[in-house]
This record gives C-alpha cells, structure tokens and sequence, in this order.
C-alpha cells in the first residue's frame, strides 16, 4: 500500500493493462482498499479507488467487485460501500435481501457471472439459497464465480470457506453440478492454482480455485494446503509469490482459456501460466 490505502502505482497500471487487452470486463476479488479506519478515511479511500478505476468505467468496461475483509470490517462498511457504489457505479442490483450491491449476478455473452459476499449475517459462507436459484435458472453455459476467500486454504490465510466444512462442501458441490470450472479468490497475497478433485466420493468432480490477490498488496508467503480439507484431493498446478499481476479470461464459444501475466518491469506483464477447459454441450 502506498497513499490512502491503495497502491496506486500497481493499481493504475493494472487499469492500463486491462484496456490494453480490450476486455470487456473486470472482476476485483475484495480488499479494494486497505480499510480499518474511520468512516470518513474509508469513504476516502473508496473514493481514490474509483478514481483510479475511471478509465476502465470510461472504457465501458464492466467493473465487479465483492467485499473483502478489509473492506467488511471498516467503520461504516455497508453504507459507504453502498455509498460509493451507486449511480454510474452501482452493481446489479439483484442480490438476497440484505445483500443487495454487494452479492450480485450478472451476464456477460454467453457467460453468468456471480459475486458472493461472505461476511454479514453469514461469515465465511454464501447466501446458498441465492445462489441455488440462480444456477438453476441459468441457461448460460458458463459460469464464473468470484469472492473473497479461498474454498480452500492455499498456503497463507487460516480464515477461509473451510471455517464451515459444510457450507463450503455444498458451495462447490453446487458450482460444479451446474457446471462452473472456476471459482477466483482473493485474500491471500500471491497467484495459487489448485486443483479440486475427490475421485471417491464425487467422481467426475473438476473445479479450479484460482487466487488472485495481486493488484498491488504487500506480498505473502507460503502454500502449504493444509487447511480443512476432507476427502478432497487438492493438487498444487502453479504457485507464484512477490509478483503482482491479473489472469487474463479469453472465452471463444464454449473454450476458456485463462492466462496469469505478472510484472516484469514498470508497465510490462508477462504471460506466464495458461490452460484451458471446454464445457460440453449437454
């Protein structure tokens, strides 16, 4: 972090790189800024956040972001959120009743993209109910989920989904069945991609965990997946620490490829990791 909690130099050129790349839209995984402070410091800081996010807005680009801790747990936290997050910037507003602007849906092509929060009324949870309507109703064949914790514990951070084995279980049951291949994390500070699997009891089960906490907070160390995990077979595909970057989404009809690009140098991101996946037709 630099000044007013957000490091502005990694953020702005994060901005740069996303209209370099013509998406069409972002996600931000939490922790916009650093938090814990006044109402009025919050306030600030969110302010400074959208600032910097302007061009993309600008760009009509698409902007998605979920609460993180820092963000939950500041003084003020839903109304300036909510505050913040209006008019031009308000997310859809289609959420559960008390979540509104900050679970959302939304649809992108021939993608459903959802944003869970996890904190309120249900810390280290989602609004399950929520999202079993949507994915029920969902006629798209892809589906991109993001929040702030990790399913899993993927190396740093003890408070995740799997302080609520159950609750977690049945998310990603239910992502899965529906037929979701990726669920983006934030919260801890470096690029994990795990593999979920469990051949036992869930045979046929595939869904990534992918976190992405690298827009510009101080780094973190450690990968160790010794979290709650079960029966699940959790597989370490790629671990990469001290490098900020962004995944890159590229989706040709039914095929998703996601490529992680890390910096460089000042303003140069590199392609490093990329795989993909096709979702059949059913």
């Amino acid at each position: 972090m630099d000044e007013n909690g957000i490091n502005k130099l990694i953020l702005s050129e994060e901005v740069a790189a996303t209209i370099k790349e013509k998406a069409k839209f972002i996600l931000y995984n939490g922790d916009l800024v650093l938090g814990y402070t006044t109402e009025d410091g919050f306030r600030s800081q969110l302010q400074d956040w959208i600032k910097i996010m302007q061009p993309l807005y600008d760009a009509g680009i698409h902007v998605y972001p979920v609460r993180g801790n820092h963000d939950a747990f500041s003084k003020g936290a839903v109304k300036v959120w909510n505050e913040i997050f209006s008019g031009p910037y308000a997310l859809p507003q289609n959420g559960p009743a008390g979540e509104r602007n900050m679970t959302f849906a939304a649809r992108e092509s021939n993608a459903l993209i959802l944003g869970v929060d996890q904190f309120g009324t249900h810390e280290h949870a989602v609004n399950q109910a929520w999202v079993n309507r949507l994915i029920a109703a969902n006629k798209l064949p892809l589906i991109f989920v993001l929040g702030h914790e990790m399913a899993f514990k993927a190396g740093h951070h003890d408070d995740n989904l799997d302080n609520n084995v159950a609750a977690r279980d049945t998310f990603i049951l239910s992502l899965a069945n529906a037929g979701c291949r990726v669920y983006f994390a934030g919260h801890d500070h470096f690029y994990d991609h795990m593999e979920i699997k469990d051949p036992v009891n869930h045979p046929g089960f595939d869904l990534h965990q992918l976190v992405v906490g690298t827009a510009g907070a101080p780094f973190y160390k450690g990968d160790a997946y010794d979290g709650h995990n079960g029966s699940w077979q959790l597989t370490h595909v790629t671990h990469i620490e001290d490098t900020f970057g962004y995944v890159l989404v590229e989706v040709n009809g039914r095929k998703v490829t996601l490529t992680w690009k890390g910096r460089v140098s000042p303003g140069v991101y590199k392609a490093g990791e990329s795989w993909s996946y096709t979702v059949p037709v059913k």
